[in-house]
């Protein structure tokens, strides 16, 4: 073998350790964050269930004039909690891995339907996909910060999100009639939230698995944000 081949070579197994080892931090990740989102669900959510039982009973035997208001204030502050508890859960977990893909997306859809004013149209032409979790995690990820940016910036009242297969390809569309902008001019916080996994980090990811996102938008024409991965190994 010649030294440029011997290099190809080496050049070709970092690369594909580097594939292997993103795998398995991006399904560490995904299981850790499920993890700790059970525990919200299962620990926090049932105390605060409790507490607004109790409360309930509290009702019942405290003297009406003079404790109603404070009450009235406990039991929004513990409705505010669940509130809280109920939106990072959601924020922590990856429902694909229990879900798949397909359940999952619908879900979302319906979800991001039902906490704004968005008329959300949800398509799924493919097959559910045997991929990696760590992929299928990446990918649901990705399509959940696509659908908060347009939600948060877009100004749009409709967005459609279509799954299919092209090229070999597992493909996910998500395409709003917003107010659209410029890519290249873009602040770079309009694609991220505190505290969430971020487009810049969803580009990252999705390199890391052998995919790409690419975001294609015209001021006043909206956006078309375009997922895809291999559909092999």
């Amino acid at each position: 073998m010649s030294v440029h081949g011997a290099v190809a070579s080496r050049s070709r197994r970092g690369r594909d350790h580097l594939r292997t080892l993103a795998y398995e931090i991006t399904i560490a990740e995904a299981r850790e964050r499920e993890r700790i989102a059970l525990g919200l669900h299962d620990d926090i959510g049932q105390f605060l269930t409790l507490a607004r039982l109790k409360l309930g009973e509290l009702r019942q035997h405290a003297p009406a004039d003079a404790a109603a208001p404070l009450l009235d204030d406990i039991g929004a502050l513990l409705a505010q909690a669940a509130r809280a508890t109920r939106s990072a859960t959601f924020d922590l977990s990856s429902p694909v891995l229990r879900l798949g893909l397909e359940q999952a997306l619908h879900s979302l859809a319906d979800r991001l339907a039902r906490d704004s004013r968005l008329s959300v149209s949800f398509l799924c032409a493919v097959a559910p996909p045997e991929l990696p979790e760590a992929v299928l995690a990446v990918v649901f990820r990705s399509v959940r910060e696509l659908c908060l940016n347009v939600q948060k910036h877009a100004g749009a009242q409709h967005v459609d999100i279509a799954v299919h297969s092209k090229g070999g390809q597992l493909a996910v569309d998500v395409a709003d009639d917003g107010v659209g902008f410029v890519p290249a001019l873009a602040p770079r916080q309009q694609f991220s939230r505190a505290g969430g996994f971020g487009l810049a980090s969803a580009q990252i990811q999705m390199l890391a698995i052998g995919g790409r996102l690419d975001i294609r938008s015209v001021p006043g024409f909206g956006t078309q944000a375009s997922i895809a991965v291999p559909l092999a190994a």
